[in-house]
């Protein structure tokens, strides 16, 4: 395991989840008994990461109660006095990270592994020489809008009216990307857009099964697939 260090995002109002997260923030909405965040942190020792760092800002101290001395593995906060966005959420957190490399999760997501684990995929598949960038991707579903596309070598390209792939909210960043950025608030998207100009993007499609607890209706049928 090359990169040891990883983010979860975990800072967002989580809106789309309507009454679900008036009192209790997305990452801390229970499944099978247990949090998406604890589900995922979980993963992520399993794994052999040493260190984790989580932006935080809705209901944020309901999150560090829950979490609190649970796990052995070591957990930073990276407290946002204002929402970020994605971009500015990791930019606050470079200082916190002290990596040049480092993944990043969403705390909204959920995966099991069949050949092999997302994180060694991408690990395995990462060359810092040609990338600033590396996004695990799922194949879309019929009327699915899709995300990205690649080419043979697995650079992502644009064509965003016809894409195949699914961002899955995984992916192994640089640190440096954030710090050519004067903004404090902005999306990942923005650097995305920057790198697919200069062919520093990558993605690899993962072969395990993946599900987003995006918005109410994708928390229900997540339910009704575990009955």
């Amino acid at each position: 395991m090359n990169i040891s260090t990883i983010m979860i995002l975990a800072a967002g109002l989580g809106k789309r989840m309507k009454h679900y997260t008036k009192k209790v923030p997305k990452p801390l909405i229970k499944l099978d008994n247990q949090t998406l965040i604890e589900k995922i942190i979980k993963k992520i020792e399993d794994f052999g990461f040493k260190k984790i760092v989580i932006n935080i800002f809705y209901l944020k101290n309901k999150i560090k109660k829950e979490l609190n001395k649970k796990f052995k593995i070591k957990i930073f906060y990276s407290e946002e006095k204002i929402l970020l966005n994605t971009g500015g959420g990791i930019k606050n957190a470079i200082k916190i990270l002290k990596a040049k490399e480092f993944f990043v999760v969403n705390s909204d997501i959920i995966w099991e592994e069949k050949s092999k684990n997302p994180f060694k995929q991408l690990n395995e598949f990462w060359d810092n020489k040609k990338m600033d960038a590396l996004l695990l991707l799922f194949p879309k579903k019929g009327t699915d809008i899709g995300d990205f596309n690649i080419n043979k070598s697995n650079r992502i390209v644009k064509n965003k009216s016809n894409s195949k792939y699914i961002f899955t909210g995984i992916q192994i960043l640089k640190s440096k990307i954030f710090l050519e950025i004067k903004k404090k608030k902005f999306p990942l998207s923005l650097i995305y857009d920057q790198l697919i100009e200069k062919r520093r993007i990558f993605g690899v499609v993962y072969n395990g099964s993946w599900f987003h607890i995006g918005t109410l209706e994708s928390l229900k049928e997540y339910k009704m697939m575990l009955k």
